[in-house]
């Protein structure tokens, strides 16, 4: 996810819409590879749809062999029953699947939508973040990096932030929370870029991240960057008439 210094709202905006619709392709599995194997699967083993593989394995060696009983004694019409069911049986368990994925959907673009409101808290917003060094502090159970800023945003909009660690072997164990859209580029034990995007009310904003360990006595070396600035446009004046 390419962010230009001086993008505007709309590509902002634009960029969060490309990153949602990537993650409902993936959430309803709309790809033909994945299509594919659904419906192989609803019409030899329905339950390992929903994570019944063992059962669903041994129902369908059961209806495989009532098949069998039912061909050997050629009782056709009754064969032919059975199949239609198992099909019905094997829609609908599709039907459901997709009927599932398409509300997570929904949730999720309402959380992709979302404008995280200003944390009520008196301190003071930590400034300048161009490539602001991060401090870093154990958690209680000595297990993980943490670090945490605050940011004021000066007005409703889209604000585009990128994290920068060095020289850690690691990963991001919690990012930022209410990210519209996010990506990570890593190169294991030397570098890890993670940018996001987030709706943000005006106001204060608490943004913490944290890593997966907490190895030696010091953090590693890191840094945040705004991005993009958004400021509150001042309403021209005319000049006085002479």
């Amino acid at each position: 996810m390419q962010i230009q210094k001086n993008a505007t709202q709309e590509e902002l905006e634009a960029l969060a819409h490309a990153y949602a619709r990537r993650m409902y392709r993936d959430v309803l599995q709309l790809h033909l590879a994945e299509q594919l194997v659904i419906i192989f699967l609803c019409l030899l083993i329905p339950p390992s749809i929903f994570g019944f593989f063992m059962s669903g394995a041994v129902l369908t060696a059961l209806f495989v062999c009532f098949c069998a009983w039912a061909y050997i004694n050629n009782e056709v019409q009754l064969l032919h029953n059975a199949l239609m069911w198992w099909y019905i049986w094997a829609g609908l368990v599709y039907a459901i699947n997709l009927l599932i994925r398409a509300c997570i959907c929904r949730k999720l673009s309402k959380h992709l939508a979302y404008y995280k409101d200003a944390d009520d808290t008196d301190a003071t917003p930590t400034p300048h973040l161009h490539h602001r060094p991060l401090t870093w502090e154990k958690d209680e159970e000595k297990q993980h990096w943490q670090s945490i800023i605050l940011f004021e945003a000066p007005i409703k909009g889209i604000y585009a932030f990128e994290w920068v660690i060095e020289n850690y072997n690691g990963s991001i164990e919690h990012a930022p929370e209410y990210a519209c859209a996010s990506h990570m580029e890593q190169i294991p034990g030397e570098r890890i870029r993670y940018t996001a995007l987030h709706r943000l009310e005006p106001g204060k904003h608490w943004l913490a991240i944290s890593l997966s360990n907490a190895e030696g006595e010091q953090g590693p070396q890191a840094t945040v960057s705004q991005l993009t600035t958004l400021s509150i446009q001042k309403p021209a004046t005319d000049n006085p008439k002479s």
